[in-house]
């Protein structure tokens, strides 16, 4: 099952300027929030270097300086800004949200989950702290842990900007309901994301998946087709719809979207694989053997794995 999970992030700026010393701080904040807004980052980050020079132990500042950061590729920069914010201020809980996300782009699981239980413990109410520990528990193998998240962040009153968060939340439940056998809550999640979002094409190709394993064949079609439609350039819903075709037989189908899959990521695995066992199973030896030579090179792991006709959705990639 393609693992498409969603971090939440609060990366908002911060608007008070309380811990502010000098008005002349929170002025430039002010500005570089506008500019921000507007998508003008140079701007942005000049003012809030201001605002840190005119006051250095301004934690609202540091903050916001990291999210431009970050909206500019700067991860390292932006997580020294954050680690700034919170030794001035230990209790800036959105500031742990947004470490805890940044480290997540890092590989850095018990990062996220201590961020995120620092975040609970000074704001039980947010629902990304929440959904932050469920994902790293999730991923760690903690399946219980991870559902038990998303009940507690479903269950909170969600701010006026976050129904798509919300359906994140009810896809990431999903998931984990799906690695734990229960598909039908699994598919009634989806489709609660779904409600929120229709244009969530993840979710789609998600509730396929679990509609695939159940044995749902002409839904899981439906929704790997309808997340393609929404967004012809998701990869994972080709990859998926291909192991549908090749279950069914129809090997030129399955041929075609494992194309599709690598044309979109070229560095997919696991879709040069899978089309090299389908091409095998069509007599094409040597494109065959070109295929597992780039999969086996993109990922050697798989050079232990049997090569046996694909048959489930996959559950090689994962996305924060």
């Amino acid at each position: 099952m393609l693992r498409l999970f969603y971090l939440s992030t609060l990366l908002v700026l911060t608007t008070s300027f309380a811990q502010a010393q000098t008005r002349h701080a929170a002025s430039y904040l002010e500005r570089g929030n506008d500019y921000y807004a507007k998508g003008e980052m140079e701007r942005a980050l000049a003012d809030f270097d201001i605002a840190i020079t005119l006051d250095p132990g301004f934690a609202g500042a540091f903050h916001n300086r990291a999210i431009a950061r970050h909206a500019k590729g700067d991860i390292v920069g932006a997580l020294a800004d954050l680690d700034r914010a919170i030794q001035l201020n230990p209790r800036f809980a959105a500031a742990y949200v947004n470490r805890g996300y940044l480290r997540s782009l890092r590989g850095e699981l018990e990062g996220v989950i201590s961020d995120s239980t620092k975040a609970i413990e000074l704001d039980p109410r947010l629902s990304e702290a929440y959904n932050n520990r469920g994902l790293a528990r999730g991923i760690q193998g903690d399946v219980d842990g991870a559902i038990a998240d998303f009940d507690r962040a479903l269950k909170l009153k969600p701010r006026d900007d976050a129904v798509r968060r919300r359906a994140k939340q009810f896809n990431n439940r999903g998931m984990s309901r799906y690695f734990k056998g229960d598909l039908d809550g699994a598919i009634q999640d989806h489709t609660a994301a779904i409600k929120l979002d229709p244009r969530f094409f993840e979710a789609y190709s998600d509730r396929g998946a679990a509609r695939q394993k159940k044995g749902d064949v002409d839904g899981a079609l439906a929704d790997y087709t309808k997340a393609i439609e929404i967004n012809p350039r998701a990869a994972g819903a080709y990859y998926n719809r291909a192991s549908v075709w090749m279950a069914q037989g129809d090997l030129q189908k399955s041929v075609a979207d494992y194309t599709k899959a690598v044309e979109i990521s070229p560095d997919y695995a696991e879709a040069y694989f899978s089309r090299a066992i389908v091409r095998r199973d069509l007599g094409n030896l040597k494109e065959a053997a070109a295929d597992y030579d780039k999969a086996i090179v993109l990922n050697p792991r798989l050079a232990e794995a049997p090569a046996k006709s694909p048959s489930t959705p996959s559950s090689a990639r994962s996305h924060w």
